[in-house]
């Protein structure tokens, strides 16, 4: 297993790791996590790919030298750190917001994509559920209260952002993607469905009984199914 950091353009650092062989995967985690979240799958994975990990801007280990955060500026960020590893191309593993940003850097940067697989993404902030809409704002609220956190009030406010990604820009798409769903998921699943119906080469899975995490709740299921995906011919 290889760790450091990746210098950015802006003197941002970006906290990595890489460990295994075969082809490229980057595993992207969620909201306000890290590349921590996917400590039950390393192992597994790690047998069949050369997984990259990395902790986003604001995230993690890594910095933020700029005062904004959005999902445009990490795909840049993930686009860099391609170029400094001298990485031509990846598969893309995204959960929750990582799979928002896994749509946005394939819309940006196909030539570094190979397949992708989307866990719980969500372009709307309407696509989630009543009950994740109201933690969502009121991490907003309680981080807006308080006189610093400026971290804290930069990676929650994500979570209210919509992506500038339409059904057009799906259509666009020419990806083989795997979309992966609980179906007692914090989005909503009518809403992934919608996005799994735009995208041209895709494949829909709603996992019965599973929740937000399932990476981490049921990790053999979820390896397993990555893995035959990115296998396959």
């Amino acid at each position: 297993m290889k760790k450091g950091m990746v210098e950015l353009r802006d003197k941002t650092n970006i906290f990595y790791e890489e460990l295994g062989s075969g082809e490229n995967l980057f595993l992207l985690h969620g909201n306000g996590g890290d590349s921590s979240y996917f400590e039950y799958n390393i192992s597994e994975l790690a047998r069949h790919f050369h997984l990259y990990l990395i902790d986003f801007r604001d995230h993690g280990y890594s910095g933020n030298t700029r005062d904004k955060l959005t999902f445009d500026l990490m795909a840049d960020d993930l686009f860099e750190v391609f170029t400094k590893l001298k990485i031509k191309k990846a598969h893309i593993l995204g959960f929750s917001d990582g799979a928002n940003l896994a749509l946005v850097f394939t819309l940006k940067f196909p030539c570094c994509v190979d397949k992708v697989i989307l866990n719980a993404p969500n372009i709307r902030f309407d696509g989630t559920k009543l009950f994740s809409k109201a933690i969502s704002l009121f991490e907003n609220i309680f981080w807006n209260i308080l006189p610093f956190f400026k971290r804290n009030k930069r990676v929650a406010a994500l979570l209210l952002k919509d992506l500038k990604i339409g059904r057009d820009d799906l259509r666009i798409i020419d990806k083989k993607v795997l979309i992966i769903v609980g179906s007692r998921d914090l989005i909503r699943v009518d809403h992934v469905k919608n996005i799994a119906m735009n995208i041209s080469d895709s494949r829909l899975i709603v996992v019965k009984k599973a929740n937000h995490k399932l990476a981490r709740f049921r990790p053999e299921l979820f390896n397993k199914m990555v893995i035959e995906f990115l296998k396959e011919e």
